[in-house]
């Protein structure tokens, strides 16, 4: 029996971005994915998490992928609560959705070279493959960090997509600066930030 493709989009999306909704597509379409599954975390280990909360990331979350509908967003680290870490999220999915059920979790460049600091990274990849978006030119690359992890390395899949320099980060300076983030943020999470007032917003439009 041929097993369903799930994509799992972790990260704590503060705020989420068009960034983040086209490494999702892209991998959806490239790896034949079923659906994308988001799961916004409630508390990132060795990172703070400023300006948002975990509802409202959730909220902004669901209002950036509402028309899509390959993407479906996750509350099951706003439950669980404390930190959120990559592992537990995989051993809870096997556990709800069964053995018909491929998981592919799907991350960006720099989180992939940080996959040994991860908790229990050998886990992850032998519990689902991983996902590393990288240039379309090759830089920036993650194969040192496959074969780092020897015969576990084959588990870590290679996503080459179109660069969109969009960190969170720079669009949480923007916001509180005044500068446009237009073609940055999907409209509806620009909105929901500009209405309640999250990361001291000043920009209007």
């Amino acid at each position: 029996m041929e097993r369903v493709r799930l994509g799992i989009m972790g990260g704590t999306f503060n705020p989420i971005h068009l960034g983040h909704l086209m490494i999702a597509e892209e991998a959806r379409q490239v790896f034949d994915l079923e659906q994308v599954l988001f799961i916004p975390s409630y508390m990132t280990p060795n990172k703070e998490v400023h300006g948002a909360t975990a509802q409202q990331r959730l909220e902004m979350t669901r209002l950036a992928t509402a028309d899509n509908p390959y993407f479906m967003v996750s509350d099951l680290e706003m439950h669980r609560q404390g930190p959120s870490y990559t592992v537990d999220t995989i051993h809870y999915l096997q556990d709800h959705y069964g053995d018909r059920y491929s998981f592919y979790f799907i991350s960006g460049t720099d989180t992939i070279q940080d996959l040994h600091n991860w908790n229990q990274p050998e886990e992850i990849l032998r519990l689902c493959h991983v996902i590393g978006a990288t240039r379309p030119d090759g830089t920036a690359g993650i194969d040192p960090v496959i074969e780092s992890f020897g015969d576990l390395g084959k588990h870590i899949l290679r996503l080459p997509v179109p660069t969109m320099d969009i960190s969170s980060t720079e669009l949480r300076r923007r916001l509180q600066t005044g500068r446009s983030v237009r073609y940055m943020i999907p409209p509806p999470v620009l909105d929901y930030i500009r209405k309640n007032g999250i990361y001291q917003c000043t920009v209007q439009n």
